[in-house]
């Protein structure tokens, strides 16, 4: 993520990047020490999207510094 952004580590940091998930279940969080995003709760892919043939997690990185 932090690759992505286009910022080093510290300024992930600094700006206090976070993952905001539209479910009641958070699957994700940004790890701040190397700037990935991880797998906080096991994602069961029966439970989300049922019989759906895509499944889509929607999820936003927010920071709270300005950019």
């Amino acid at each position: 993520v932090a690759k992505d952004l286009g910022l080093d580590l510290p300024a992930l940091r600094d700006r206090g990047a976070f993952v905001v998930d539209k479910g009641r279940t958070q699957y994700f969080f940004l790890d701040l020490q190397n700037g990935h995003l991880s797998i906080k709760e096991r994602v069961d892919r029966e439970e989300i999207c049922a019989a759906a043939a895509t499944c889509v997690i929607n999820f936003e990185i927010l920071v709270k510094n300005p950019m």
